[in-house]
């Protein structure tokens, strides 16, 4: 990642935090423009105060009579080219898009609308017709969602770094949207074959000659056998896609049954080796919230680096997370519940068990569980806090 745009992460990441701490306290929408909207307008490098670069409750008219106005507008060569339209925080949602589509299409040069309450964003573009603001957002983002997680995802980020004061291009904003647009659409296809592949698309993997060359003709009577084994393939795919970029090689995520079983005849999926269990998507995306949060939480160097030795034991039974050691590392055990909740078993505090869900209650449990697994392993903590890149893209902000 280039320099420049991890120093951007953090700058939105620290907004985050700001803007998710202030909103509580807003009451109005004057409130939200000052203490919510404006800050995020400097993260993106502009000069509030500067009228040729921003400019509040800016018009353009249709007419003597019709005057259309926003709450800001960003200029380029004189002309405005953003239009920010807000809203008080926490408003109940009503189609407030009206205002900003009418001096969307009244102002040519205008190519983003951008319609907020200060924590959540919309942005809009003319993928479709010119100067006629399209009706779906390309690119949508929420403050609080990153202030709780502590991390933003490349595809957001860079879609608001590419609308930086100095970055940002009024002729690119259209084929963006699209490519954007197109994106999320690809992204909810390809969760969709994995939850529930279509006939088509099981049609289409077992047609391939590398994996059901053996089968002379495709039957619905196949198709519906091998269901299960295509969505067991999707679900381990994913898993290696994801435990990658934890830096684990998938050859030891994911183990392929020695012998693979004709796609004509498998009515299930394989079973796996007994030591080569595949995490479910629960249990991945447990172990990845953990590693995520801890790299947000701690305070100290050598914590931050000890948070890169956690891993997890998958078992026919059980899914444990640990630190270094399986047994004496144990950092907490997974359980599931027939209501589709899951707990978290802390061995080190007691076996004191927590809902698993973003909280406050969730944080000390994961701080305290590891740094008394790092205190007994004899890890010396005497290192002065710093800001570090975490691995597989993502960062976290080391606080004094």
């Amino acid at each position: 990642m280039p320099p420049d745009l991890e120093d951007f992460r953090q700058r939105v990441l620290s907004h985050a935090k700001l803007v998710a701490g202030r909103a509580p306290k807003v009451q109005s929408e004057a409130g939200t423009n000052t203490s919510l909207v404006q800050p995020f307008l400097t993260t993106l490098g502009y000069d509030i105060g500067n009228p040729d670069q921003v400019r509040p409750e800016h018009h353009a008219d249709f007419s003597e009579k019709f005057q259309n106005r926003v709450d800001y507008a960003i200029l380029h060569d004189g002309e405005p080219v953003i239009a920010l339209e807000s809203k008080k925080c926490g408003a109940a949602k009503k189609d407030d898009r009206g205002q900003l589509r009418s001096y969307f299409n009244a102002c040519p040069t205008v190519k983003l609308g951008i319609l907020t309450d200060g924590l959540k964003y919309e942005f809009y573009a003319d993928s479709d017709k010119p100067n006629m603001m399209d009706e779906v957002a390309f690119l949508r983002l929420d403050f609080s969602e990153i202030a709780k997680d502590g991390t933003i995802d490349e595809n957001t980020l860079g879609g608001i770094a590419a609308i930086r004061s100095g970055s940002f291009n009024p002729e690119d904003v259209g084929a963006e949207a699209k490519r954007k647009l197109l994106f999320e659409s690809i992204v909810e296809t390809i969760k969709q074959f994995k939850s529930d592949p279509s006939d088509e698309f099981i049609r289409f993997i077992l047609g391939r000659p590398e994996v059901g060359g053996k089968i002379s003709k495709l039957t619905q009577k196949i198709i519906d056998t091998n269901r299960d084994v295509v969505r067991a393939a999707m679900e381990a795919f994913v898993a290696q896609e994801a435990l990658a970029r934890f830096g684990y090689a998938p050859k030891d995520v994911v183990k392929a049954p020695t012998e693979r079983p004709e796609p004509a005849q498998a009515t299930t999926a394989p079973e796996p080796e007994a030591e080569g269990f595949s995490p479910s998507e629960a249990e991945l995306d447990t172990l990845t919230y953990t590693k995520n949060r801890l790299f947000y939480l701690v305070k100290n160097d050598v914590l931050f680096q000890e948070v890169q030795k956690i891993d997890f034991r998958k078992t026919k039974t059980s899914f444990r997370v640990f630190y270094r050691k399986q047994n004496n590392g144990s950092l907490f055990d997974l359980k599931k519940h027939k209501d589709g909740g899951i707990t978290l078993l802390f061995p080190a505090l007691g076996n004191s068990e927590v809902t698993f869900a973003p909280s406050a209650e969730l944080d000390g449990f994961l701080l305290n569980s590891f740094t008394q697994r790092v205190n007994e392993a004899g890890i010396s903590l005497d290192s002065p806090p710093v800001l570090r890149t975490i691995k597989g893209g993502q960062s976290g902000v080391i606080s004094t």
